[in-house]
């Protein structure tokens, strides 16, 4: 599978991720909680590095001069957040997935069991980014059907979550 380049977004639009997430993190305490992550300071962060994630996948379809939605900064409460695509282009709902390289884990990416991307994702896409603290961003994109969905490694996770992992993609 392909690796395509991302590069980081410019300071503003980082710095609109930065205050989504600060306002955003009270909304999704609840849902961390259950998953028993309860550090508020590393779910602001997954947050913002999802969004950031968005935003460069977004910031490389439009340089192909594709139609394509744009990264939503609504806040939403825990009631009203969904398993929706994070864009669309084209008539296709693109799944944005961020992976910030930590050098103990894999290289993957973590969804719920529950998620209709893991059971019927019918036509659905996967953009599944890896970042790093130096810049170098890249991401796969892959019909969501075909995605080849493994339990966690992590023991903890497994009740509730499957994994994609980077050295499983074709």
């Amino acid at each position: 599978m392909k690796k395509i380049k991302l590069k980081n977004p410019n300071a503003y639009t980082l710095k609109r991720c930065e205050i989504f997430a600060e306002f955003s993190v009270q909304s999704s305490v609840d849902e961390y909680a259950r998953r028993n992550q309860n550090d508020v300071e590393k779910i602001k962060l997954d947050i913002y590095r999802g969004k950031v994630a968005e935003f460069m996948v977004y910031d490389y379809i439009l340089s192909k001069d594709k139609n394509v939605t744009k990264p939503d900064l609504e806040i939403y409460d825990k009631y009203h957040k969904s398993f929706d695509s994070d864009l669309m282009s084209d008539g296709v709902n693109l799944h944005v997935k961020s992976h910030f390289v930590n050098p103990r884990f894999p290289v993957s990416w973590v969804f719920q069991k529950k998620d209709k991307l893991t059971t019927s994702a019918g036509d659905d896409y996967l953009c599944l980014v890896v970042m790093n603290e130096n810049g170098d961003n890249w991401f796969y994109i892959q019909k969501a059907k075909l995605a080849k969905f493994e339990q966690p490694k992590k023991e903890s996770l497994r009740a509730s979550k499957l994994c994609i992992y980077e050295k499983s993609l074709n």
